[in-house]
């Protein structure tokens, strides 16, 4: 999250009152992450909660659906613009899916035997550990 921003959306700012009961770290890191591998992952943002669930089409395709939830009151406010988050996570998922793309075409360049994965990518570290304990137990 950038510096000041209070939610995941264009301009940082919440989009209605948010959720009761979050700490004011979780408010602060304004995201958590469940993960369902190997292809869901829920982000609890402090004012609205983004589903996210990939299903494989064949070796080299993927579908992402992204489903958005916000409170009812948040829904009913005619103040509140929804696609500040929803244009927001849709850029940065775009960008993920460019980058997951050239990843793609990069596997098929010969041998590869590690890259590096970013702290910030412990979901990705995560998924590889997830592979590698099911392919030991296979």
């Amino acid at each position: 999250m950038r510096a000041g921003a209070a939610t995941w959306s264009q301009d940082g700012r919440p989009l209605g009152p948010g959720f009761a009961g979050i700490s004011a770290q979780d408010r602060l890191m304004a995201h958590l992450y469940i993960t369902s591998l190997p292809s869901v992952f829920i982000v609890g943002h402090p004012d609205y909660v983004r589903v996210v669930r990939l299903r494989p089409l064949g070796p080299e395709q993927t579908e992402m659906r992204v489903e958005y939830l916000f409170a009812p009151e948040t829904l009913a406010d005619p103040t509140v613009d929804i696609r500040n988050a929803i244009d927001f996570a849709n850029t940065v998922m775009l960008e993920d899916a460019d980058i997951c793309e050239l990843n793609q075409q990069g596997l098929h360049a010969g041998p590869h035997r590690r890259g590096v994965v970013m702290p910030e990518e412990y979901l990705v570290a995560q998924f590889h550990e997830w592979v590698r304990r099911a392919l030991a137990a296979a």
